[in-house]
C-alpha cells in the first residue's frame, strides 16, 4: 500500500520554503517536472492514487501546484512509488 500524500503544516511551509530560499508560489508543469523528477504521466497517476500533490485547476489547460507542495512531496518520498507493472522488469 502507498503512502498517501498528506499537505504540509503552515508551520512545515514556512520552513521548507525558507529552506529553499523560495517563496510561495504557483508552479507550471515544466518546473514540476523539474522538481520532482516526474514526468506529466507519472505524476498524473500517481495524484489519482493520492500519492502526488493535487494540481488546481486555474482555467481551461491552465493548472499549477503550490511550490511547498512539490517541495514537501520530495522530502517526503525519497524513494518515489513506481507503477507496479513494468514489462519486462524481473524482480
Amino acid at each position: 500500500m502507498r503512502q498517501q500524500f498528506t499537505p504540509p503544516t503552515p508551520e512545515q511551509r514556512k520552513k521548507i520554503l525558507e529552506a529553499a530560499e523560495e517563496s510561495e508560489r504557483l508552479v507550471r508543469n515544466p518546473e514540476r517536472e523539474k522538481i520532482t523528477a516526474l514526468s506529466r504521466s507519472q505524476s498524473w497517476r500517481l495524484e489519482r492514487a493520492g500519492v502526488h500533490p493535487k494540481a488546481t485547476r486555474l482555467g481551461y489547460r491552465f493548472t499549477a501546484w503550490l511550490l511547498s507542495d512539490l517541495l514537501w512531496f520530495v522530502s517526503q518520498f525519497q524513494t518515489l512509488p513506481t507503477p507496479s507493472s513494468h514489462r519486462g522488469e524481473h524482480d
